[in-house]
């Protein structure tokens, strides 16, 4: 079921914010951290969170609105979010990237984009995982999940966590695998 999907791959970014917070805490101590590592989870968190994830809960959540219409105002602001961590997200991807050109970005500059980008992406799960996907799971009927899940056009595999890992994110796995 779709909503089953969406709760396994808010394990796997949270998998991957836990891992920025890692990254977080060895900055705010003075250690050395592969900036390439964290360009990685949010090239992830970029192209298959943003062209993948979201679409799919977007696909729930205009359903939910068209024909739930009493809890709609929830809704309409997840959408919203959406575009906001899109916005943070690439963002954040252009402090990185700056970074690995050897721009200077000093480092508690650095940390507080980094907070700041993985409070907003866990408040944001949190969020869904707490108030919006039960609310969907209390109302749908099996008649509402059989057409959700024929408007939702499926994504190639997911290219970190599925079956097959693209040679970009090797490393990546690896090191949530260590």
């Amino acid at each position: 079921m779709i909503l089953d999907e969406i709760h396994t791959e808010h394990g796997y970014i949270g998998r991957l914010l836990t891992l920025l917070q890692q990254k977080l805490a060895a900055i705010r101590n003075g250690q050395e951290v592969n900036y390439s590592l964290i360009k990685d989870i949010v090239s992830y968190l970029q192209n298959h969170a943003q062209y993948c994830h979201h679409p799919k809960e977007d696909v729930l959540y205009h359903y939910y609105q068209a024909h739930y219409a009493d809890e709609a105002e929830q809704m309409e602001s997840l959408e919203k979010e959406h575009e906001k961590l899109a916005e943070l997200t690439h963002e954040f991807a252009d402090t990185v990237d700056m970074i690995l050109m050897d721009a200077v970005i000093p480092l508690d500059v650095f940390a507080d984009k980094l907070n700041t980008f993985v409070d907003c992406q866990k408040a944001h799960l949190e969020f869904e995982e707490r108030k919006i996907l039960p609310l969907i799971r209390l109302h749908f009927t099996p008649e509402d999940w059989q057409t959700v899940s024929e408007l939702y056009e499926k994504c190639d595999s997911d290219p970190l966590f599925g079956n097959q890992v693209s040679d970009c994110y090797r490393h990546l796995a690896q090191r949530l695998h260590a």
